[in-house]
């Protein structure tokens, strides 16, 4: 079982180093964005983003459930400390989801079938909401990874029995 708890905590942690470096690279790319036509914005909307949802998607998919399965495992050993980090990622990534679902995709869904003839007079409020919904997603992928990391490398000492007796 512990080394079905190491794969599940490894791959916990690499799920949440892809959520915040994706979801961070959209926060870093916010103020050149903000210097872009509409036209242009819409360009590079429709030409630079499609590998981001599929990657990220897993990613936060992958990572709930692996982070949620180390949590229930932690309570049925009966070392509630041991659970907290991965509840808190697993919380972080149905965060990360819901922030998609209720930021990220309904703008897509808008911008996808926006040409430039038909890009709305208010597409800046669009944009200005896309980003923000990332910036929340890197928010929530920084505190699952961090808590993840924390929590491998403060790992107590496993103590080797057939070593005491």
């Amino acid at each position: 079982m512990h080394g079905f708890v190491r794969v599940l905590s490894l791959a916990s942690l690499i799920c949440a180093a892809l959520v915040l470096g994706l979801t961070l690279t959209h926060v870093l790319q916010a103020p050149g964005s903000r210097t872009l036509s509409g036209a242009e914005w819409l360009a590079v909307q429709h030409t630079f983003y499609g590998g981001f949802a599929i990657v990220g998607g897993i990613a936060e998919v992958v990572g709930l459930i692996t982070s949620a399965t180390l949590a229930v495992i932690s309570f049925a050993r009966r070392t509630p400390a041991a659970a907290v980090a991965p509840l808190v990622a697993a919380l972080c990534f149905l965060g990360t989801l819901l922030v998609f679902w209720f930021g990220n995709r309904p703008v897509n869904a808008h911008v996808a079938i926006w040409t430039p003839a038909t890009l709305p007079s208010d597409w800046s409020l669009y944009r200005d909401s896309w980003e923000t919904a990332h910036a929340l997603s890197a928010g929530l992928g920084a505190i699952a990874f961090l808590a993840l990391a924390i929590a491998l490398i403060w790992r107590p000492a496993r103590h080797d029995r057939s070593a005491n007796g």
